[in-house]
């Protein structure tokens, strides 16, 4: 459950994003008396917390969410979803103060061929947004082009309720299960201009991500950059020396930058605060810790 400390002088307050920073911020000064409405562009809630639990392996994502939906619910908090809010819509409801977690968006970089119909971004693949042929290259080697070549190299292969079924009837020998349980319908390559993969993730988790490529068949090219983009695949670039890496999909994993179109046309007049990947791409916890403090701070 929020906190509930009651406020001496309840506001009414607009937070605009529904990720971890949003719910947050909301659960908190909804529990603190505030009037609280929530205002989420999508027709969901979560934000990027639904597309990092995309994996099974990182379900608890998905619970995290779920919980930030609970407690902000019990608290009270007036939740809109599928409601795209402009300078209109700020103006027309009149809060007296605004808490901007509008989120982060993905960088498209500015590489030859980018704006190709091949070329799509990885939060749209996890999402289950768009399709992707057999071959597929992803650009960038942190956690989201990580867990989307994961993603992708899963598919088409044994689920664990068959597998447990095939092996406890030993319809198959162990060497063909594990290969039906780890060999997919997709063949997955991750470049990535780093000496390593996952240099933006802590150590225990980059270590069984890792083991999680390896597992699933994922091949993997560092010290490597994407040059070119072409209908047929990627150009790429290492130590100097370029080679083409044919594919059907090209997946851009390469980082979120700030939304700000929100916050720099706001009414000069309106108090806003900007948290989360609206202000910085940051973790998920570091989202929900800053919007605790900002909801703390209205008092």
């Amino acid at each position: 459950m929020p906190l509930q400390v009651q406020t001496a002088s309840p506001k009414r307050v607009m937070v605009i994003g529904g990720g971890p920073a949003g719910l947050s911020a909301a659960a908190t000064a909804a529990g603190a008396g505030h009037a609280v409405t929530l205002y989420e562009k999508a027709d969901s809630l979560g934000g990027q917390l639904a597309l990092a639990g995309a994996l099974d392996e990182r379900s608890e994502f998905l619970a995290l969410r779920d919980a930030l939906i609970r407690q902000a619910l019990a608290a009270g908090v007036n939740v809109q979803t599928n409601a795209a809010v402009d300078q209109k819509l700020v103006a027309s409801v009149g809060p007296d103060v605004v808490i901007l977690a509008a989120g982060g968006e993905p960088i498209r970089p500015p590489i030859p061929g980018v704006e190709n119909a091949n070329v799509v971004q990885a939060w749209d693949v996890l999402a289950g947004r768009v399709d992707v042929g057999k071959e597929v290259v992803i650009i960038g080697g942190g956690a989201v082009g990580i867990e989307t070549a994961v993603f992708l190299a899963k598919i088409g292969t044994l689920d664990a309720h068959t597998l447990q079924f095939l092996f406890l009837n030993q319809a198959e020998d162990i060497d063909t299960l594990k290969a039906l349980a780890t060999k997919g319908i997709k063949q997955v390559t991750v470049i990535e201009m780093l000496p390593r993969l996952g240099a933006d993730i802590g150590f225990s988790t980059r270590w069984v991500e890792l083991s999680l490529l390896r597992r699933y068949g994922v091949k993997a090219r560092t010290h490597t950059k994407a040059v070119r983009i072409t209908p047929e695949g990627v150009m790429a670039e290492h130590d100097g020396a370029t080679s083409f890496i044919a594919c059907d999909t090209v997946v851009l994993a390469v980082g979120t930058r700030a939304n700000t179109t929100l916050k720099d046309h706001m009414p000069a007049h309106m108090e806003v605060i900007t948290i989360g990947d609206a202000l910085k791409p940051r973790k998920a916890y570091d989202a929900i810790r800053e919007g605790f403090a900002a909801a703390r701070s209205l008092d």
